[in-house]
């Protein structure tokens, strides 16, 4: 008997090799989402041809007034139809809207989320958009939530925000600066968003390049253990000459560079190089995605220099 069963087990198990090798096999690799920034003075440079090459795009922006208003551009409407003629979903991109945004536009936040029905006002006002216009989901990059007062008020919300979206199957995004309270403010309300934007490209007093930036941040955002599942990091499509602190766009950048190559230590700017191994890192740390400011700033979709192609090659890659 004891033989009989010995045979069967054996037998068993050959039958489950093959099928526990070929689940090993099907199991997929983390590939990292990567979403791109729009803003509508760069609009007139789109190329459909990127959404090949990302996942997500960000329009900016729109902004919000204390009553909980929404407040658009002139050309935003015509813009997101542009968007929209492409067709995103056909390479499964989803088109997300971006309200907030630096100084002015982020004026009214504080007032706005002090007030229940300006707040609540504010979370209709955005669903019923993203809904009129068949938009993804929404991006919100209040600059920003500095007072502990308004602080408790971006995490009311943000949960707010998250219910809403949430029975309405809208994806939630959070633009937020990497300075150490604005990242332990992303801590309190990741619970209630898809993705955290960190936005390591922001200046900071004390940090001289753009790595060390993106090295500083991706530090606290251990620290303070951000949910990698979520964290999306972002990357610099410009730079600034070192002399004077001027900011340049990538493109602009490297026109001046082929002009003259000699001036490239002039510039602190992410290369081609540069963004392939920052790219591998994120990858390596299991950071969910990329984002970057912003798209109108690369290089054409048929240049090898182009960082948005750069980035999909090197996310791809095991």
């Amino acid at each position: 008997m004891n033989i009989q069963f010995q045979i069967i087990k054996r037998l068993a198990l050959l039958v489950l090799l093959p099928v526990s090798i070929m689940t090993c096999q099907l199991k997929p690799k983390f590939q990292q989402k990567v979403v791109a920034y729009q803003k509508y003075n760069t609009i007139d440079t789109f190329n459909p041809e990127v959404y090949r090459y990302i996942d997500q795009l960000i329009y900016k922006l729109i902004t919000v007034n204390a009553r909980g208003d929404l407040q658009l551009r002139s050309s935003t409407l015509n813009d997101l139809h542009l968007l929209k003629a492409a067709n995103p979903r056909n390479n499964g991109v989803k088109l997300l809207i971006g309200v907030g945004g630096a100084k002015a536009n982020s004026q009214h936040f504080s007032e706005m989320t002090a007030n229940d029905n300006s707040r609540k006002m504010f979370v209709r006002n955005l669903l019923d958009f993203c809904l009129k216009h068949d938009l993804d989901g929404a991006d919100i990059d209040w600059e920003y939530p500095k007072s502990m007062a308004d602080k408790d008020r971006a995490i009311k919300l943000f949960k707010e925000l998250h219910i809403a979206f949430e029975q309405n199957d809208l994806i939630l995004t959070a633009a937020i600066n990497y300075a150490p309270d604005q990242v332990r403010l992303a801590k309190d309300i990741e619970k209630y968003v898809d993705q955290i934007h960190l936005m390591a490209y922001e200046p900071m007093e004390g940090i001289e390049t753009y790595q060390e930036q993106l090295d500083y941040a991706l530090r606290l955002a251990k620290v303070n253990r951000l949910n990698t599942e979520k964290l999306v990091m972002g990357l610099p499509f410009y730079g600034k000459r070192r002399m004077d602190g001027k900011i340049m766009t990538y493109k602009k950048i490297k026109q001046l560079i082929d002009e003259g190559p000699s001036i490239k230590a002039e510039f602190d700017f992410m290369d081609v190089d540069d963004i392939k191994t920052n790219v591998v890192e994120l990858k390596e740390n299991k950071i969910s995605g990329i984002m970057f400011w912003e798209l109108g700033f690369d290089k054409s979709l048929d240049s090898s220099q182009s960082l948005v192609r750069t980035i999909d090659i090197n996310r791809s890659k095991n």
